[in-house]
């Protein structure tokens, strides 16, 4: 049974909280797994850092991103301090995503629901939520905090959940019996103008959300930090659109990049190319499918399996692969290629574009892609903007 608790507002100061409070200005070195990072701090020492969210975050990950760190002192830690934020773009974004949940508790649900008592970790079943919010009926509220953004639209997840479809589909169960619910989205970045699940990285996600929109409340509020820490609402009604994506992710059609290491010079076996030579460093390559997109990046991650492409003879020297899918109904593969294109070293010509006009779709760089601000910016654009064009 569960036991009544107000939740805490924290340091809530004229319709602000501060989350964190000695601040200090730090540079990212690398991350090498999803809970640290490898930081410099002001006077040039390096650190392990505590990164408090499991995302991808790859728009964060360019070595020398500017970032915001908090000391902690206690000896059983494995790391000293802890990224709170980072400054991107002209921005300070908390990235601390468990205090989503101070944020909701102290600026969003009392405003929202004035007359509720709020209750943290209310558990029904076997389910836990973020909060039970107490009032002529009972409110379940699960909250989601949301740090990517591009082009003025956000979108959650950045990487495939499965516990965030769980949630959201036991939610849209309770709903059918008789339950009161609502999904909240905290959204880091002040300007979003538009927010959206992510048919990209999960399209399961996606259509849950779509589907738990038609029966309950399904929320987007952004907000702004500051460097002393301190968050405050900034828009609490960010438009949402659940209808394109969702359709989007039923199609399974689209584009996508395929980022290649190559370890090794690699002689093409493709004669009607010429037999390049490749280079060590790395490739993007840009394709389509206008059918079972998902499956034909999953064939593409396949060590093993029957050569038919030019990809599949570089794929099989590759010591790595990556793949970012970009679902849309139209037909971008052309144009993707081309704007990859302005900012790589060079190009492997004739490569994958026997049926167009393109010069090729294969490019080289010398270093990682994911640190070309080009290429995010590219694949960010595609994917927050160009796919809804169709």
């Amino acid at each position: 049974m569960n036991e009544p608790h107000v939740a805490d507002s924290g340091n809530q100061v004229h319709g602000r909280l501060q989350i964190f409070t000695r601040p200090e200005q730090a540079r990212l070195i690398s991350r090498p797994n999803r809970f640290v990072m490898i930081v410099e701090d002001k006077n040039g020492v390096r650190r392990r850092a505590h990164c408090p969210n499991p995302g991808k975050l790859i728009e964060f990950l360019l070595p020398g991103q500017p970032l915001l760190i908090e000391g902690h002192t206690n000896p059983d830690r494995s790391t000293d301090c802890t990224v709170v934020a980072v400054e991107y773009k002209g921005k300070v974004l908390f990235l601390y995503s468990a205090k989503a949940n101070d944020i909701a508790s102290s600026l969003v649900l009392p405003q929202l629901h004035p007359a509720g008592e709020i209750v943290p970790e209310w558990k029904v079943g076997n389910s836990r939520f973020d909060f039970l919010i107490r009032d002529r009926q009972d409110l379940l509220v699960e909250v989601k905090s949301c740090s990517l953004s591009e082009y003025g639209v956000a979108m959650f997840p950045d990487t495939a959940t499965a516990r965030g479809s769980r949630h959201v589909e036991e939610l849209s169960g309770l709903v059918s019996r008789g339950h009161a619910a609502e999904v909240l989205f905290i959204l880091s970045h002040e300007d979003t103008q538009r927010f959206m699940p992510n048919p990209h990285t999960d399209p399961l996600f996606c259509q849950a959300l779509h589907r738990a929109n038609s029966v309950m409340p399904v929320r987007a509020v952004s907000v702004r930090t500051d460097r002393q820490g301190y968050v405050q609402v900034v828009n609490p009604n960010v438009p949402i659109d659940t209808a394109t994506p969702a359709l989007r992710a039923r199609e399974n059609s689209g584009v996508y990049l395929l980022l290649i290491r190559l370890d090794a010079p690699f002689t093409l076996p493709v004669q009607r190319i010429g037999r390049p030579v490749l280079q060590p460093g790395w490739y993007v390559y840009a394709g389509s499918a206008k059918t079972n997109l998902q499956q034909r990046i999953a064939r593409h991650l396949r060590k093993r399996k029957k050569m038919h492409w030019h990809i599949d003879y570089l794929l099989q020297q590759s010591s790595s692969v990556k793949a970012f899918p970009i679902r849309t109904a139209e037909d971008l593969e052309c144009t993707l290629a081309g704007d990859i294109s302005k900012n790589a070293d060079s190009q492997v010509k004739g490569f994958g574009c026997s049926d167009c006009s393109c010069n090729s779709h294969l490019f080289y760089f010398p270093g990682n892609p994911l640190h070309n601000r080009g290429v995010l910016d590219t694949l960010f654009y595609y994917r927050h903007v160009g796919f809804m064009d169709a």
